[in-house]
């Protein structure tokens, strides 16, 4: 916690009163209802539990990195906590007047805001295997607030560093929430709605704590209760990541008996058990089907045909993103959702998968193999509508790139259109 305690308000159960500790003596003041009952949590004993649960949490991480070397994000996770745990003993070190003001309540402040933004990249990795788009970026992100500091001094100031402290902790936690609420929605393992409800519920209590650290005169014992609020959140954060990785764990078991066993991608079964309950507008469906496939295996072999059909299907699978979902339907049908796209972004995306299916280079006896494919495309415009309409509305538009010419991107038009003959 970046604020301080000296000459602050210290809570204690003593007949409703707040005792002021000063060398001087001490002074009884009144105090808020909510005040009685936080019996025993003075600011210096909550603040030493919420640093051991941030240097506990980064344990934790860091074991599950050694055990779950295939889950990636422990370690970026096990940073987060460890940089968050480290700026408030640091923070606690300065109020005791062992490290110079100027550089302690910097270097604090700096850890709370590189060790929230890695939060959220360890949980966007937990989700995807990778890092978020521009995490780089990360890495300036202080930049503005050195500048600011050095100009301004306002990290010195106990309140305004805590405004930004608690301001940058709700941002991060509540974009975190809304990472595994994406994951919910796509793989609907059981720990996600309760991590993301902490996840939510902390960022939203740190947002709280900004209100009352503006806009109340005696805020120390308010944060002294949302500080043991955090304290929970913390441990719960950390036992639901781990349970999100074993609930990863076990249905990628469970999916194995669902891949096809010719590319090793999915099959219309396991499209079937992992596809969305519910759409939301911007899901997209790409139709993907093989152009002239029966007259290649009749001039070339079945042994060719299933060299092509594994080369689209690795093209198709290096080409998707974490969250879209491929799957073989049969023959050389390849169905591929993606969710939450633009109709830009969803026409930009086949044509980039066309034309590296396009590229594919394969020879038989000295010959090239010409490979190609038309992609029908469909979107869903209203929350309402059904996969299997979705699936149609691909198929059909499909269907018209092929009439068209083949090797070729068509948009449906609307997801209820009549299918055109092939």
């Amino acid at each position: 916690m970046k604020l301080s305690v000296r000459g602050r308000a210290i809570v204690c159960a003593h007949r409703g009163h707040i005792h002021t500790g000063r060398r001087s003596g001490y002074k009884r003041e009144a105090i808020p209802p909510l005040s009685g009952l936080m019996i025993a949590l003075d600011i210096p004993t909550v603040l030493l539990l919420y640093q051991s649960s941030l240097l506990v949490g980064a344990a934790v991480f860091l074991h599950a990195r050694r055990q779950r070397k295939t889950a990636l994000g422990f370690g970026t996770l096990a940073s987060a906590f460890a940089l968050l745990g480290s700026g408030s003993v640091l923070a606690g070190l300065g109020e005791y007047a062992l490290l110079p003001k100027a550089v302690w309540t910097l270097v604090t402040l700096t850890c709370g805001l590189y060790g929230h933004g890695l939060l959220v990249a360890g949980i966007e990795r937990l989700r995807t295997g990778r890092p978020p788009r521009h995490w780089r970026w990360l890495a300036v992100y202080p930049v503005p607030f050195w500048i600011t500091a050095w100009i301004t001094g306002f990290h010195e100031d106990n309140q305004l560093r805590a405004i930004v402290f608690h301001l940058n902790a709700a941002l991060c936690l509540i974009w975190a929430a809304r990472i595994i609420d994406r994951l919910r929605r796509m793989e609907g393992l059981p720990s996600c709605l309760p991590l993301e409800a902490v996840l939510a519920c902390s960022g939203l209590s740190f947002a709280v704590g900004a209100g009352t650290i503006l806009l109340v005169p005696d805020f120390v014992p308010w944060l002294a209760v949302e500080f043991f609020v955090q304290i929970l959140g913390n441990f719960a954060i950390t036992i639901l990541i781990y349970s999100v990785a074993i609930d990863r764990a076990e249905r990628k078991l469970n999916l194995m008996a669902d891949l096809d066993s010719l590319t090793g991608i999915g099959n219309r079964r396991f499209l079937e058990k992992t596809v969305p309950k519910r759409l939301y507008p911007g899901d997209t469906v790409l139709y993907i089907d093989l152009d002239h496939f029966k007259q290649l295996n009749d001039r070339f072999g079945h042994a060719t045909g299933d060299a092509v059909l594994v080369a689209v299907a690795a093209t198709l699978r290096d080409g998707k993103r974490p969250d879209d979902l491929l799957a073989r339907l049969g023959g050389e049908e390849f169905l591929l959702f993606l969710p939450e796209l633009k109709t830009s972004e969803a026409l930009s995306i086949a044509e980039r998968l066309r034309q590296a299916i396009q590229d594919i280079q394969l020879h038989h006896q000295g010959a090239d193999i010409p490979v190609s494919a038309s992609i029908g495309v469909a979107r869903v415009k209203r929350p309402d509508e059904a996969w299997l309409d979705l699936v149609h509305a691909a198929d059909t538009a499909l269907y018209a790139a092929k009439r068209a010419g083949r090797n070729r991107v068509v948009l449906a038009s609307s997801p209820s259109q009549e299918p055109v003959p092939a």
